[in-house]
């Protein structure tokens, strides 16, 4: 359990001279439930020790204990609100008279420090044009600018986790299964058995190759860990849901095979237009947690390394760019159909500063020049074709409002249902918690067990806790 911040976690010494300044935040109850935790300093860099006590919020330097700011958080019908806050005014503890600094500041140790919102780009662009302006906003916000210290992702690793895991295993009993066959018994809930003739909860070659991914990211970012990680799950049956592999795609299989035999992983990959199945993204989305606050050159050149270790065809890259992008928003709590607007703008114009040829940018017409959530059922495929998925899995998340919804939409869809609910999951289970994702599926998952674990370390990792 993490630990919560209290009045005796360190030194705090209260404001003596407090200025009201009037600002308003509103926030959800899962929100307040981190807002509670505060934030524990871990070492002297980290600058900021916060609390809750009393229905107050104690923000207090961590290497001082001077109180720089407090605030209450009230009760409302749906949720809970500030509309104050009250800062020091001693200039002999605290040299600032700037309500606006303060504001600034207050908001930022809310959103980046107790909410874990990556808030850090936008304070980067538009509080930092020099190096002078880099050293004050550091000596103000600390590590919190600059890294992940005190973040702790655990919570949204193990959302993701569960959701790709849950979305997969509900999939597996009627993969192949064509639509209209579906129609006839849709699935409401995890069943067994059917194609695989499998227990409730067992999970395939997504879930599989995500675990691997992530094993991979507790220890460093390093393309031949992965790559022989993957190589350890088709030879050796890690990371499997029962202790054997029972479904793997061709194009995996033959990057796999060339990893075996010594090839670099980041040219294991098919490139030719044929290797464009799902293989890498549906494993894809634990990157996120590693690249979510680097560059966008940065995070693109990532993404393409680990899509390549299997598929390395540009067309595979760009879905796997697009969905950690989104995943990228989800991660720091904006709305679904804002995100998919902005990506409208934000992707093509990336892609196309890359120069990549504009036919395969067109190719994802549906999701970067329409809106794809006004598509009828009809109107979407579920093959195992990237793009089907990547399709497939953003108009269920926008034409749904629940992670439940959400993947048994997937899996009615029919044909590569495994992929297309996990790969849905990922999403759904991002956006609405692993504590919105019924309880019994979590339970029933395979090794759900070793997943929670899983999940623990990598955050760990991630957040250098």
């Amino acid at each position: 359990m993490d630990k919560i911040a209290t009045s005796a976690t360190c030194e705090n010494i209260p404001i003596d001279n407090p200025k009201r300044i009037d600002i308003l935040l509103n926030f959800t109850n899962e929100q307040f439930s981190k807002l509670i935790k505060g934030l524990i300093p871990h070492q002297m860099e980290d600058k900021w020790f916060i609390f809750y006590e009393n229905s107050w919020l104690y923000f207090h330097r961590s290497w001082t204990g001077y109180g720089n700011y407090k605030a209450q958080i009230i009760k409302k019908q749906n949720g809970y609100y500030i509309d104050a806050l009250w800062a020091e005014r001693n200039i002999e503890k605290y040299k600032n008279q700037d309500d606006e600094t303060d504001i600034k500041t207050f908001t930022f140790l809310i959103e980046r420090g107790l909410l874990g919102i990556d808030v850090r780009e936008m304070y980067n662009e538009k509080g930092i044009k020099s190096e002078e302006d880099s050293i004050k906003e550091w000596s103000s916000l600390g590590n919190l600018l600059f890294t992940n210290q005190g973040i702790d992702y655990t919570d949204k690793i193990k959302s993701v986790l569960f959701g790709v895991a849950i979305g997969d295993a509900i999939g597996v009993p009627v993969e192949f299964n064509k639509r209209h066959i579906i129609r006839q018994k849709p699935i409401k809930d995890m069943v067994g058995y059917g194609t695989h003739n499998l227990p409730p909860g067992t999970w395939s070659d997504d879930s599989s190759l995500t675990f691997c991914l992530s094993e991979a990211l507790t220890l460093d970012f390093d393309l031949n860990i992965i790559g022989q990680n993957f190589v350890n799950w088709c030879y050796k049956n890690y990371w499997t849901a029962t202790g054997n592999v029972f479904d793997i795609g061709i194009a995996t299989k033959q990057a796999i095979d060339r990893l075996a035999k010594g090839v670099k992983p980041e040219l294991a990959g098919g490139i030719d237009i044929s290797s464009n199945g799902n293989g890498s993204l549906m494993r894809i989305l634990p990157l996120l947690f590693y690249l979510f606050d680097k560059p966008i050159n940065e995070r693109f050149e990532l993404t393409k390394q680990v899509s390549s270790i299997t598929h390395g065809h540009i067309r595979s890259v760009i879905a796997c760019f697009y969905y950690l992008e989104f995943a990228r928003y989800l991660l720091e709590e904006k709305n679904k159909f804002e995100i998919y607007s902005t990506l409208k703008t934000e992707i093509p114009n990336y892609l196309v500063s890359l120069s990549i040829n504009q036919t395969e940018i067109a190719i994802f017409d549906r999701l970067l020049n329409a809106d794809i959530y006004d598509l009828k059922e009809e109107e979407i495929s579920s093959t195992g074709y990237v793009l089907h998925t990547l399709e497939a899995s953003i108009w269920c998340l926008l034409t749904t409002d629940n992670y439940k919804k959400a993947v048994l939409k997937a899996i009615n869809l029919g044909d590569d249902t495994d992929t297309t609910g996990a790969v849905t999951g990922g999403l759904a289970g991002l956006l609405y918690g692993k504590e919105n994702i019924p309880k019994k599926w979590v339970e029933q998952v395979a090794r759900h067990n070793d997943i929670e674990e899983l999940a623990v370390r990598l955050g760990k990792r991630i957040s250098g806790l």
